[in-house]
């Protein structure tokens, strides 16, 4: 039996924030505050364990289920400039099985008193299935959910 074909794709997000780029960058710096936004449970996602270490070389690791199942979700940092850029990669299964590698990079700027975040994301999906929209969508949630934490002063 052959493995299923990769499935390649990118995508882009661009998020307006009413919070200053030192404010919306240090969302994503330590694991006390990816637990307030990006790790948090819901009534459909139950984080099981979380881990951080935000430096070039540093890892990012998250598992845990949701409908489809159990996930894993681990990231590794490649490059960080403070309060403008991070790219990191990251690779996810879904159900024990093999479900993408990918490629991000985010990019902040002043926009006022506010944040433009530009989200770029090159995905290969390795299930034989091409999930980008599903993945955009889900990259847009959570940022929602980012926008909520600020909103709710839980950052």
């Amino acid at each position: 039996m052959s493995a299923p074909a990769i499935i390649q794709a990118s995508l882009t997000i661009e998020r307006e924030f009413d919070f200053p780029v030192a404010k919306v960058f240090s969302a994503w710096t330590s694991a006390e505050a990816k637990r307030q936004w990006f790790a948090r449970d819901t009534d459909t996602l139950k984080v099981e364990e979380y881990a951080l270490d935000f430096r070039p070389g540093g890892v990012e690791r998250c598992n845990g289920r949701h409908a489809r199942g159990t996930f894993t979700n681990d990231g590794v940092y490649h490059y960080i400039v403070e309060n403008e850029k991070i790219v990191f990669t990251y690779y996810m299964t879904v159900g024990g099985e093999p479900y993408s590698v990918s490629l991000e990079t985010l990019e902040f700027e002043a926009r006022g008193n506010g944040t433009l975040l530009k989200l770029t994301e090159h995905n290969a999906f390795l299930a034989g299935k091409d999930e980008n929209l599903s993945r955009t969508e889900g990259l847009k949630w959570g940022l929602g959910r980012l926008n909520d934490a600020f909103i709710e002063g839980r950052l």
